[in-house]
């Protein structure tokens, strides 16, 4: 299936919110959206809305404007040629089960929060026997998304979506249990949540990397939700590939060099991420994972800290009391 064109359509204003005053009240005039409640505008730059807070001092509403049609992701042309250091032990397997679950209830409506340049391979395993609409957002301007927000303040009605899927995201915002409020937020009652959250990796977006999380973390932020999976990512493995080239990196700053010595790293390490379907069953292993999933569905009460605790999973079981 072809990537469907990015951009929100007019049948979709119902879903929206204004991310000033929170109220659903936008409506279309030229290339602005307003809001019939506080007034405020709110550009649509080729199609795609831009709907952030106009106090928002991280990502300003006038830096949008400027955004070229032309797709300009941004891609370094040698690492294309080069091996990655991950491995993904999950994302193969959960998000056919979510598609079963949401074709099973017909067409539903699914947010990819952080969407990047997923749209290429998400479309085509989400879509495959039903069109679900699937709508992309980001805060990055290069990405290839349908509308542009801030995981902060999801500019959308209560519960508009059947599911939402984030993959390494939520280290990259300020608060991410603002965020995981929100994602409850605006999913329908009994919406599944797919999130991968990254825990033994070093820093790879610069000052927008803040934080990282265990799988008890995981589960922890996302105690609105009743687990149906959790689990691996990524292993000791990967976190052993990721700890190699950042040591070898340590010791340069330019541009040409760093981007040599990861190469080279790539060439050399790249192969000890495969120890990981060999540690994938194993609890011990959790503690040194790189990368841990929680798959769920929304839940009307929270799920107690206690109950978090005694699901650990990992090697090192501890009684403090």
């Amino acid at each position: 299936m072809p990537a469907a064109p990015s951009g929100f359509d007019g049948k979709q204003l119902s879903s929206l919110r204004c991310p000033d005053c929170h109220c659903n009240a936008l409506s279309k005039h030229l290339d602005v959206l307003k809001c019939g409640n506080c007034g405020n505008t709110f550009p649509v730059v080729h199609r795609k809305p831009v709907l952030l807070r106009h106090d928002n001092s991280l990502f300003e509403l006038d830096r949008y404007l400027s955004i070229d049609d032309v797709k300009s992701y941004r891609q370094n042309r040698i690492s294309r040629f080069l091996p990655g250091l991950s491995v993904n032990l999950a994302s193969d397997r959960i998000l056919p089960m979510l598609r079963g679950t949401l074709d099973s209830r017909g067409c539903c409506s699914v947010l990819i929060i952080g969407g990047g340049t997923q749209r290429n391979w998400l479309d085509p395993l989400l879509c495959r026997d039903v069109p679900h609409e699937l709508v992309y957002s980001d805060i990055d301007i290069t990405s290839d998304v349908d509308i542009f927000c801030d995981g902060h303040d999801l500019p959308f009605v209560d519960g508009s979506f059947d599911a939402i899927v984030t993959t390494a995201v939520l280290e990259h915002v300020m608060y991410p249990e603002k965020v995981a409020t929100e994602i409850a937020r605006v999913l329908k009652t009994d919406g599944l949540l797919y999130s991968e959250l990254p825990f033994m990796q070093q820093v790879h977006e610069g000052a927008y990397d803040f934080t990282r999380y265990t799988l008890s973390g995981h589960r922890r932020l996302f105690n609105q939700f009743k687990e149906i999976e959790a689990g691996m990512v990524a292993g000791p493995g990967t976190a052993l590939a990721w700890a190699l080239e950042n040591f070898l990196l340590a010791f340069v700053a330019g541009i040409r060099s760093r981007v040599i010595v990861k190469g080279a790293s790539r060439l050399f390490f790249s192969w000890v991420r495969y120890f990981d379907y060999f540690l994938e069953r194993r609890p011990q292993a959790m503690d040194g994972a790189s990368c841990t999933y929680f798959y769920g569905a929304k839940s009307e009460q929270k799920v107690p800290d206690d109950e978090i605790i005694r699901s650990y999973v990992g090697a090192k079981h501890l009684t403090h009391i």
